[in-house]
């Protein structure tokens, strides 16, 4: 990445909503700037993250010192998803959870939910959607006490819906972003715990994992959709990403260990003995190779539309573009492959 010690010293200064919504609009062109001068996917996704780290922490600075609104001793604003995972691209949604202590008094609630809403209110003028789930700060079904919040997860883990499973994988990857980071590690903890106690647990959420089979015929040619407004094209997420990122996460949590980017828990994986070699390489570089070609697109996106998706059209891929793509899908069919068998899922009633 080229040197953007600048731009944080920028975000540290700023002094308005405003101004950090011009930083953060300053975002693409410095990552497409840095794609151009070869820096590695990785380094790309872990400067976004960091930006938008930044630009979050300084707003909650902000709202403190002009409008009054501040987080109260005793609790964390949780970020979870792939914002939890530090590898966001240009195309994100707020996901987020408020957990505070068990013993806190009626008026720090009330604080707790002032500065939940106007926070998410706030990121949505600089310019992070709101998650179209819900699965925010500002929805009171994603702010709990530390017991409310063990309670919950034990229900999400021991009773395998496909919301359940869906609400755990989202706050799988929890990490603390303002406040008491204790109670986030607190919740790692039961975590850690909690999945050990049903032994159908793993299996289930690697059914979960490999939901979308990559969109890849026998003959290699790319499945597109066949309708609706992204007719023609395909998801990129669905497409491999989300089978990667999850599987991952479910793989290291059963060694014990939460956090971290995709690539981390990779590498962990390889070094456990757990995913041997060669596997390691075909999927770590499947992985990298589909988000580049997801920030890639993005970038396109924003300089013809001025809105960044998650969804390529094939049909105007260059030739290269194609044969990573398709590359890149045939190792996420390795990793689907990998998880099928680890897990005996073709014995799982889906």
């Amino acid at each position: 990445m080229p040197d953007s010690t600048p731009l944080f010293r920028d975000i540290e200064a700023a002094r308005s909503i405003d101004r950090l919504r011009e930083l953060g609009a300053r975002m693409p062109a410095m990552v497409e700037a840095a794609s151009r001068t070869g820096a590695s996917t990785r380094s790309v996704v872990q400067f976004i993250s960091r930006c938008n780290d930044a630009i979050t922490q300084r707003l909650i600075v902000l709202l403190a010192s002009a409008e009054g609104v501040r987080l109260p001793e005793g609790a964390a604003y949780l970020a979870l998803g792939s914002e939890g995972r530090c590898e966001q691209t240009l195309c994100t949604d707020q996901d987020s959870a408020i957990v505070f202590s068990d013993d806190l008094p009626p008026e720090k609630l009330r604080d707790i939910e002032r500065f939940s809403d106007r926070l998410v209110d706030a990121l949505a003028e600089i310019g992070f959607s709101r998650c179209p789930g819900n699965i925010m700060a500002s929805n009171p079904e994603w702010r709990h006490s530390l017991d409310e919040w063990k309670r919950l997860l034990e229900r999400w883990i021991t009773i395998p819906t496909p919301e359940h499973m869906l609400h755990f994988c989202m706050f799988q990857d929890l990490r603390s972003l303002h406040g008491d980071e204790n109670l986030c590690l607190q919740l790692r903890d039961h975590i850690r715990a909690a999945v050990r106690l049903p032994s159908f647990f793993f299996p289930n959420m690697a059914c979960h994992a490999v939901r979308f089979p990559p969109p890849l015929t026998i003959f290699g040619r790319i499945r597109v959709e066949r309708s609706g407004e992204n007719r023609g094209k395909v998801d990129i997420k669905k497409a491999g990403i989300f089978a990667i990122t999850v599987g991952a996460s479910l793989l290291t949590l059963e060694v014990g260990n939460i956090g971290g980017t995709t690539w981390d828990k990779l590498e962990s994986l390889g070094k456990r003995g757990i995913v041997n070699a060669a596997d390691l390489k075909t999927i770590e570089e499947a992985f990298t190779m589909l988000v580049r070609l997801r920030i890639q697109w993005q970038l396109r996106e924003l300089a013809t539309t001025g809105r960044a998706t998650n969804h390529l059209d094939p049909r105007v891929m260059s030739d290269d573009e194609r044969r990573q793509f398709r590359l890149a899908l045939k190792g996420v069919s390795s990793f689907v492959r990998f998880m099928n068998n680890r897990y005996h899922l073709n014995f799982i009633s889906r």
